[in-house]
């Protein structure tokens, strides 16, 4: 009897495979944020989806690494298990058979998280994903910008730093002027083990072009506006980026920098105004200086000459 017993459940196995049946776990996908904050009261939720098709589940497993810390077997009571997560817990109020809830994560914890997901009897299918999670100690500060000077004559060259406390990882620098974006500095990716905290800093020099392009009276886009700003090739120090810039018609520009840390940091610096020493002043006919003087000088003659007729 018990060998009749045994080839039926074999039997029922092949027909369960011949039709599909190893398909019983489809659909499986994880969600995990890219990065959350570090500290007290920071959380993170991941969620792992999938389609059973009928088949009850066995069990939810979560790892970091290829360590578990959490467990959910419908068929045991209480169906939950959490095991050791360093620097950190689990919410059980929020955990179930699709999500996990772990707060007051700390950098160490960064890292692949996977889900695993097995279906019950009779095949016991099993199927496992994983994502990144960084966990983010954001800066102290703002970065802090210094520049060589305040103000500029046509032809100089003004040398600005951004300088940003340590963090992990370590921070990206961008440049502002006058809400451009114009350089960026990229921080060197790290061992996935290393989890030391790194500061950052970005230097960037602007020379000031001697023409002037701009005519008081004339409307300007926002492309023939961003044209004011040259790239030029990067010299041989990378660590230094390098802009011209036409002068503004106002005789001043801005100067910030921002902070950032994938999609879940960003801080900017004070914003630093540096002023034309002797701006140029334009017409309100679109002529320069250079051009207005004569014309001006011209007719005042012909004024002084009519008076004398007079």
């Amino acid at each position: 009897m018990v060998t009749i017993m045994k080839r039926i459940g074999i039997l029922f196995r092949l027909l369960f495979l011949l039709d599909g049946g190893v398909w019983s776990l489809r659909n499986l996908s994880i969600s995990v944020p890219r990065a959350v904050l570090s500290g007290e009261g920071q959380a993170a939720v991941l969620r792992c989806s999938y389609d059973l098709e009928g088949a009850a589940l066995y069990s939810i497993r979560w790892y970091r690494a290829e360590t578990e810390f959490y467990r959910f077997v419908p068929r045991e009571l209480p169906p939950t298990m959490v095991f050791p997560l360093p620097g950190a817990s689990v919410d059980l109020t929020q955990s179930d058979e699709h999500q996990v809830r772990i707060v007051n994560l700390n950098r160490r914890l960064s890292g692949d998280y996977q889900c695993e997901v097995s279906a019950d009897a009779p095949l016991f299918h099993t199927d496992i994903r994983s994502a990144p999670l960084t966990v983010v100690d954001p800066p102290f500060r703002a970065p802090r910008i210094t520049v060589s000077r305040g103000n500029y004559a046509r032809g100089d060259v003004i040398k600005a730093s951004c300088t940003v406390d340590e963090a992990y990882p370590a921070p990206n620098i961008t440049w502002i002027l006058d809400e451009h974006k114009i350089a960026e500095t990229v921080a060197d990716p790290v061992s996935e083990l290393d989890f030391t905290e790194r500061g950052a800093s970005s230097q960037l020099e602007i020379t000031v072009l001697e023409t002037e392009q701009y005519r008081v009276g004339l409307t300007y886009t926002s492309n023939s506006l961003a044209r004011a700003y040259h790239h030029e090739e990067p010299s041989k120090n990378h660590s230094v980026a390098k802009y011209t810039l036409v002068p503004p018609p106002s005789g001043q520009f801005e100067l910030g920098c921002v902070s950032t840390i994938l999609d879940i940091y960003a801080r900017q610096s004070e914003r630093v105004t540096v002023r034309e020493d002797a701006p140029r002043p334009a017409s309100v006919t679109g002529e320069d200086s250079a051009g207005a003087a004569p014309a001006l000088s011209l007719t005042l003659a012909a004024c002084a000459c009519a008076y004398h007729v007079l």
